[in-house]
This record gives C-alpha cells, structure tokens and sequence, in this order.
C-alpha cells in the first residue's frame, strides 16, 4: 500500500494536514515565481486542491505568504532558543548545533528561493519582509550572539566581538547554501558536497573561537 493510500484521500485529510499540504506548495509557488506573480490558485493546483480550499484556511494571498515565510523561519527560532535555555553541554557544541540547524533549515527544498522572494517583497508584503529580516538578520544573529557571550564568560572562546561574529556566522550560512543552489544550476564543474562544505566551515569557526593555550 502506497503512503498516499495510508494516509487517505485528499478530500478525508484533517484540516492539520490539509494545512500543511497547502504550506509546503505555497513555499515552492512563491519560491518560484515571486510574490506578485504567484497566485492562490497556483498553490492550490500545486497541492492538488481546488482555489476555495486554500482560501478557506488562509483567506488571502498576503496571509498565505506570511504564514510559509513564518512556518518556514519563525518556528526553527524559537526551537533554537529553547535549545539555548536547555543545554548542558559546552558551548562550541551548542553553536555547532545551532548552526547545523540553520543549514538544514535553509536547505530545505524552497527555503532559499523563499526567502529571496521575501526579502525582494518587502514592498509589496511588509509583514513578511519584516519576518524575514527580522529572524535571518536579527533573531538568528542574536541567538548565536548568546552562546559566544556565554562562551567567552566561561573560558571556552577567546575574546572577541560577539555581535559581529554571530552576523559573519549568519551571513555566511545563508550564503553557502543560497549560492550552492544557484552555483548547481550554472556550474558545470562537481562542486564539494555540501555536508563537507559545512563541516570545513565549523572546524575554522572553532579554531578561530578556541582560546590560546598559554
């Protein structure tokens, strides 16, 4: 039995379900065609569901786009600030952690060319341009700002300027991965595979957070 047939038809889904079928054609949609062209018939043909249905649970095109944007952002931040309160380990595994989490987030079929419709829609849709550049370029940063405050309280990093180096961190996470996508579709050499990409990343982070030894 096939898991579409495990899971049911389309039209005995439960609305949860249902939401986030329509969610995750709404990431592709917009991811592919741009807020302004995008349309809630596209996602809803995307989903395999009828225009009405995507209307009923979101009600509009703008309300749609803030709610993938956050779905797709919004959530991951906060679990990344419970892992902060709640770990007990040391801190270079705590960023190290942290930072595997933003790379898989980003890496997520349609989150990369999600987010640059949302940062290129701050005009047209505010309350997304605000989500994204809220969590991508301040709430991530300062989670990440944390962790080498708390490492440097407690010896483990040697001092630097944590404000500045947690947005280098953001920036270069956000760059790998959206310029790997967009290398993959031009480039006609093998790139690096991305997980050998990222582990290189980590270990001169460390090296260059770790304190000198006297």
């Amino acid at each position: 039995m096939s898991d579409a047939e495990i899971a049911g038809p389309r039209w005995q889904r439960r609305p949860t379900e249902r939401r986030r079928e329509i969610l995750d054609a709404a990431a592709f949609v917009f991811g592919e065609r741009g807020y302004e062209s995008a349309t809630l018939a596209h996602v809803a043909e995307r989903a395999g569901i009828s225009p009405g249905t995507v209307q009923h649970y979101f009600g509009s095109k703008a309300t749609l786009f803030n709610e993938v944007v956050a779905d797709r952002f919004l959530d991951g931040a906060e679990e990344d600030e419970a892992l902060l309160v709640e770990h007990r380990g040391t801190y270079a595994e705590l960023l190290r952690s942290l930072i595997e989490r933003n790379w898989t987030r980003l890496s997520r079929p349609g989150s990369s060319d999600l987010l640059l419709v949302g940062m290129a829609s701050a005009m047209s849709c505010p309350e997304a341009g605000l989500v994204v550049s809220g969590e991508m370029g301040m709430r991530c940063p300062r989670v990440l700002q944390r962790v080498i405050e708390s490492g440097i309280k407690h010896g483990e990093f040697r001092p630097v300027n944590p404000e500045a180096v947690s947005r280098v961190i953001s920036a270069t996470v956000i760059g790998m991965v959206m310029g790997r996508q967009r290398l993959m579709q031009h480039c006609k050499a093998p790139l690096p595979p991305p997980g050998e990409v990222l582990a290189e990343f980590l270990v001169l982070l460390e090296r260059g957070l770790a304190k000198e030894e006297k």
